[in-house]
């Protein structure tokens, strides 16, 4: 019975240790939350201030050490900004590079596949000079740059034809004269 007793009170003892260091853990994890509300609520101070929001609470002296921090921040991001411009610009030049040596190769290729081929500039013959243009009424022949001149010169010239004119080609420079009525026509 004795060795019961024992075996229950260090049960009892063991369970009130076990309770006492549960309690005490507990205790550490509120406060490292407690800490940690503190410090996120901080950061989204600082954060906002950062901003340029809810500064009505700052001090001179902390308004001048903000505004070095943000110089500082300006200064390296500009820094940062500009070794990627470089490094963008060293990479397009090498580029650059690449691409000219290969028209150059291109270009000597090209001069040995022509080496191959008889020329054939004489030979080939433009359409225009088969079938020269006439260029009787065109703007180019008078030195007449403009739509506007073009009427112009339209209304002087006094030949401005609007009839239409069905048939052949050859047909429409005959003019009709008008037929004439005659008293004797009416007679009748």
């Amino acid at each position: 019975m004795k060795k019961t007793f024992s075996r229950y009170n260090k049960c009892l003892q063991g369970s009130i240790e076990m309770a006492l260091v549960e309690h005490k853990a507990e205790k550490q994890v509120c406060k490292e939350a407690d800490n940690l509300k503190d410090e996120v609520a901080k950061l989204q101070m600082k954060q906002l201030q950062l901003l340029g929001k809810n500064l009505t609470s700052v001090s001179l002296k902390e308004l001048e050490v903000l505004e070095q921090q943000l110089s500082e921040g300006l200064s390296s991001v500009k820094e940062k900004k500009e070794q990627l411009l470089m490094e963008q610009l060293e990479r397009s030049r090498l580029q650059e590079q690449r691409v000219m040596l290969e028209n150059e190769t291109l270009r000597r290729q090209l001069e040995e596949l022509r080496g191959f081929f008889p020329s054939t500039d004489h030979l080939v013959r433009s359409y225009l000079e088969y079938y020269p243009v006439e260029r009787k009424n065109s703007l180019m022949s008078h030195n007449i740059r403009g739509p506007d001149v073009t009427c112009a010169c339209n209304l002087e010239k006094g030949d401005s034809d609007t009839t239409l004119y069905l048939g052949l080609p050859s047909d429409h420079h005959k003019i009709k004269k008008p037929e004439s009525h005659s008293n004797d026509s009416e007679s009748q």
